[in-house]
């Protein structure tokens, strides 16, 4: 019960703490740091993700252990791709991934890693986070022990259980703070349609033109004063005087 606990505070004190603007990479070396520290065994994690069809490291715990990522992306082969790939948890031991994977296994002896847990991650696109675009990439948290015989079927379970809930958390803020970017800019649409209506009226009615010479005028005059029309049209609202005179 104390490790689903501890799972559970791990996972709240990490979605109390998210930002809208934090960085994804940040974020995702955070869920790292929280995962070696809540899991016994654990050593140090990485997080892999696919961009382009081509796998990569954007977040380590240590970047020692960066080349066990290394040797799976050139072999095209490793628990991580393998995880990533299928969609479930792979976990593996030295001796068993030597006849599996020989190059991270080649990696992992060099480095004294004997176990490897990888889960499923599913977040948004680095140049689509925060905005409108909110496609997961797929990749996977990749947890390193130099124990053994690290992480038992229930610290596997959970560390599952929390990288699904914070894919789940991540995409759900991308997109909320996606909505109200969108909302954001159809506002100011709104607001610089209006800006412009009013002031195209007061120009009609100043220089007695018509609709479409109204809003001629109002380009020309934001060439000239090299200013978007609607700052132009803001200033004409909201004192017509100190543009046509008193």
């Amino acid at each position: 019960m104390d490790q689903f606990r501890d799972t559970a505070s791990a996972l709240r004190e990490l979605t109390e703490s998210m930002r809208l603007d934090e960085p994804r990479d940040d974020l995702l070396e955070r869920v790292a740091k929280k995962v070696v520290g809540m899991l016994p065994g654990a050593d140090a994690a990485t997080v892999t993700l696919y961009s382009d069809n081509e796998p990569s490291t954007v977040a380590a715990t240590d970047e020692s252990l960066l080349p066990l990522d290394k040797a799976q992306y050139s072999a095209d082969e490793g628990p991580c791709l393998k995880a990533t790939k299928s969609g479930t948890i792979v976990r593996t031991r030295l001796e068993t991934a030597a006849g599996r994977w020989p190059d991270f296994a080649a990696a992992a002896e060099q480095l004294g890693v004997r176990t490897a847990l990888a889960c499923p991650l599913f977040v948004p696109d680095e140049s689509h986070f925060n905005r409108r675009e909110t496609e997961p990439l797929a990749g996977a948290l990749n947890v390193w022990s130099f124990e053994e015989n690290a992480f038992d079927p229930v610290e596997a379970a959970l560390v599952a259980m929390f990288t699904s809930a914070i894919s789940a958390i991540i995409l759900t803020a991308s997109r909320w703070a996606a909505a109200e970017k969108q909302a954001e800019t159809l506002v100011a649409a709104l607001e610089t349609r209006d800006a412009i209506a009013t002031a195209k009226g007061i120009v009609m009615a100043r220089l007695e033109l018509n609709a479409e010479e109204a809003f001629r005028w109002l380009t020309e005059a934001s060439q000239h004063t090299n200013r978007k029309i609607r700052e132009i049209s803001v200033l004409i609202a909201e004192d017509p005087g100190a543009v046509f005179g008193r």
